[in-house]
């Protein structure tokens, strides 16, 4: 099960299941408040709280069905061969317009290329679901994940 739509699907269940679960947590800690508040001996969690955690259980059963069958080498090696033209691209952002990497001969450059003039490192080429900056990394760190990924800064966020 790698069809794309099926990546799609499962990419929406753990945005689903992420707001269920900070739903979850609020109701929760607004339950204890209250108990808290009115000096109560035990925490009377609201029906909204159980239909809430009901549908986390549901979400988690679905994604757990649209996980890829281990056993199916077909489907795993055709999303290997898919995440390798992914990961060509990416290798290949910081080339020069000959298509020399940053930092390699190019004799059309005049020397070391300089590499891809629109993204130099640290520029942002986009933004991760939770607000992280994904940035041009550095050449010695291109091939590390981390190195594309910026945390959010909470005073920047609009």
């Amino acid at each position: 099960m790698t069809d794309p739509t099926v990546t799609d699907l499962r990419r929406e269940l753990e945005k689903a299941r992420d707001a269920l679960a900070a739903a979850e947590e609020h109701l929760a800690r607004h339950a204890e408040m209250n108990a808290a508040l009115h000096c109560a001996e035990r925490v009377m969690y609201s029906p909204l709280h159980a239909k809430v955690a009901t549908a986390m259980h549901g979400v988690d059963h679905a994604i757990a069905r649209t996980e890829p069958d281990p056993e199916d080498d077909a489907a795993i090696e055709g999303s290997r061969r898919r995440d390798a033209g992914l990961l060509a691209v990416l290798a290949d952002l910081d080339r020069c317009m000959h298509g020399r990497h940053q930092g390699d001969d190019c004799g059309s450059c005049g020397g070391p290329s300089k590499g891809n003039h629109h993204l130099r490192p640290g520029a942002v080429i986009g933004y991760g679901l939770r607000g992280d900056r994904i940035v041009m990394p550095d050449r010695d760190y291109k091939h590390d994940p981390a190195a594309w990924r910026v945390q959010p800064n909470p005073e920047e966020t609009p």
